[in-house]
């Protein structure tokens, strides 16, 4: 035999034997079942954990067990960024205000920063960068979402109960940075 044809040999010999410990290793969470029982006339699994959204064919559905998912931090982050930047830089929403001016007694050295209104230090802010992902895109789309986050943000800003305030020139609205109003509530 040749050096080359030892060579294959044992080539060979090891793929089949990491063929063996592959093949050997993906069954190994399998349980067989010999009772002549099939998977199309079994029970379904009982729900972990009791999960409300599992229903039974036929069992109306209860919409008040339905709860609003929890918009992820990164995602209102993102938003949070966006509206501090419009602070003292022209405002990037779809209909920026055309005479806008920043509503900060010092847009350069005295800006608003997350701090200013999240005063409990639960949340390290520089571990939240602003970052633009899918999700994102999903929540700008979602006026009622965004009505109601950017309330609760002028609120807070305009509020003697946080930092944000004492470095305002001005109260801030959605006018200080939007041309028309947004949120016609």
């Amino acid at each position: 035999m040749t050096r080359i044809a030892r060579g294959n040999v044992s080539v060979l010999l090891g793929l089949l034997a990491g063929a063996s410990v592959l093949s050997a290793g993906c069954s190994q969470n399998v349980e067989t079942v010999r009772d002549g029982e099939r998977l199309e006339d079994s029970a379904p699994p009982p729900p972990a954990g009791g999960n409300p959204l599992v229903f039974t064919a036929g069992e109306p559905l209860d919409f008040d067990a339905f709860e609003e998912p929890e918009v992820p931090p990164f995602v209102k982050a993102f938003f949070m960024h966006t509206w501090v930047e419009a602070l003292y830089s022209v405002p990037a929403n779809n209909n920026p205000n055309p005479d806008w001016t920043s509503p900060l007694l010092d847009p350069v050295d005295n800006r608003v920063w997350c701090t200013d209104c999240h005063v409990s230090g639960q949340v390290d802010f520089e571990n939240i960068p602003k970052m633009r992902v899918p999700m994102t895109d999903v929540y700008e789309n979602d006026h009622e979402f965004m009505a109601d986050l950017m309330r609760k943000w002028v609120a807070r800003l305009n509020s003697d109960e946080y930092f944000a305030r004492a470095k305002l020139a001005r109260p801030v609205d959605c006018l200080t940075c939007h041309a028309t109003h947004p949120d016609p509530d």
